[in-house]
């Protein structure tokens, strides 16, 4: 059975050279107008709590964990894209893939 997702409309004016994009990605999705638009919003969004979770770790007012949990990622994705900005949270992917080898 699948989630029951409740929807919400948003309106909004866009410059027309996005539109023009927005058609280039209709046709190149094979969707519907609002269907792009969604998955570039929950993109946008996506992008934007990872970036927010980095920069509090990057200022160590967070934990990896902590943003893991407000990237909406795994653990070891989270210390993956810490090591990728150089982000030291004080513990490597080199430290993590040791640890594994002893499991």
């Amino acid at each position: 059975m699948y989630p029951i997702v409740t929807m919400k409309t948003v309106t909004t004016r866009i410059p027309e050279d996005d539109e023009e994009a927005l058609a280039e990605l209709q046709e190149e999705m094979s969707a519907d107008r609002s269907e792009v638009l969604r998955r570039l919003i929950r993109q946008g969004l996506d992008d934007w709590r990872t970036e927010r979770a980095l920069d509090q770790l990057r200022d160590h007012s967070i934990t990896l964990r902590k943003a893991a949990e407000l990237a909406d990622v795994s653990y070891v994705e989270m210390l993956t894209l810490a090591a990728e900005e150089g982000i030291d949270v004080g513990y490597t992917t080199d430290d993590l893939e040791r640890d594994l080898e002893r499991i």
